[in-house]
């Protein structure tokens, strides 16, 4: 089974045990694959050159406390891509009350559940938990709930897909007594004392401009601020990051490609003897 269809089963299994219909789960799966594609961490596209940040990182930055306009910053996020100020600000306080990171798939589908429940008029909940029809379900929970925009095409968009789609996955997976346990998530990524990503793997991986988000890019970030390098420390690949990189570098007498290996973590004063096979 894909990681896909993992995650899509195992919130059909939450919706079924929700009191949902077969059909208001099929509602809310294909409005999850059209928002997200089933990523939690998702960061809604057309805002990461806003926020200076990619899936990863905005979920770091927001965990750990370095970005501070999550409620305020319009962007989607998640697996139904909350985006006003207001339903981000409750599902902010929710992961937070309950010690999670914002992109915890499991606590998503959680308050997802309960957000659809309560929120605005209910018709989207009363929809998914009454209706045997699944276009009926996906039309209510993209116009009710998720009021994205190009409403109606999205709303027929998605109780089509739900009817043609979703409704007979999750009727072959009930009639074969397929179940899943809830998705393994990553380890959660360790801190410094001032909340900084700790690298997980050691010795530091080999990082350049596509590594945003990385643990790696803060050590980064980190060393070259030691140095008197005017550079964030925010896990963010900047062109003003690539910059420092390369001005460095070739200060140091090293080729100035803006890749950071071991000849630059040493050169920044990492010890070699941790870059030698055993």
């Amino acid at each position: 089974m894909t990681d896909v269809n993992r995650k899509a089963l195992y919130i059909a299994q939450e919706c079924l045990k929700a009191g949902m219909t077969v059909a208001g789960a099929a509602g809310v799966l294909a409005n999850v694959a059209a928002e997200s594609g089933f990523n939690p961490r998702n960061l809604q596209d057309s805002y990461e050159k806003a926020v200076g940040y990619n899936d990863d990182s905005y979920t770091i930055a927001v965990d750990n406390g370095s970005y501070h306009n999550f409620t305020g910053d319009q962007a989607g996020y998640g697996l139904p891509q909350w985006t006003a100020s207001d339903r981000k600000a409750k599902m902010l306080a929710y992961f937070r009350q309950h010690g999670k990171s914002i992109g915890d798939f499991v606590t998503q589908v959680e308050y997802m559940i309960i957000d659809i429940r309560t929120y605005g008029s209910r018709k989207a909940w009363q929809t998914c938990i009454s209706s045997s029809d699944p276009y009926d379900c996906g039309y209510a929970v993209c116009k009710y709930y998720e009021i994205c925009d190009n409403l109606e095409a999205s709303s027929k968009y998605r109780g089509n897909q739900a009817k043609e789609k979703w409704l007979g996955f999750i009727q072959a997976s009930l009639s074969s007594g397929l179940a899943v346990e809830p998705p393994k998530e990553p380890e959660p990524v360790k801190v410094d004392d001032e909340g900084i990503p700790i690298p997980q793997t050691w010795p530091p991986r080999t990082i350049d401009a596509h590594c945003s988000g990385w643990p790696e890019v803060w050590l980064l970030q980190a060393l070259l601020k030691c140095r008197g390098y005017n550079v964030l420390k925010d896990g963010n690949w900047t062109e003003e990051l690539t910059r420092a990189v390369r001005i460095f570098q070739g200060a140091s007498g090293l080729e100035a490609d803006g890749v950071v290996g071991p000849n630059t973590y040493v050169a920044l004063g990492l010890d070699r003897a941790i870059f030698q096979k055993e």
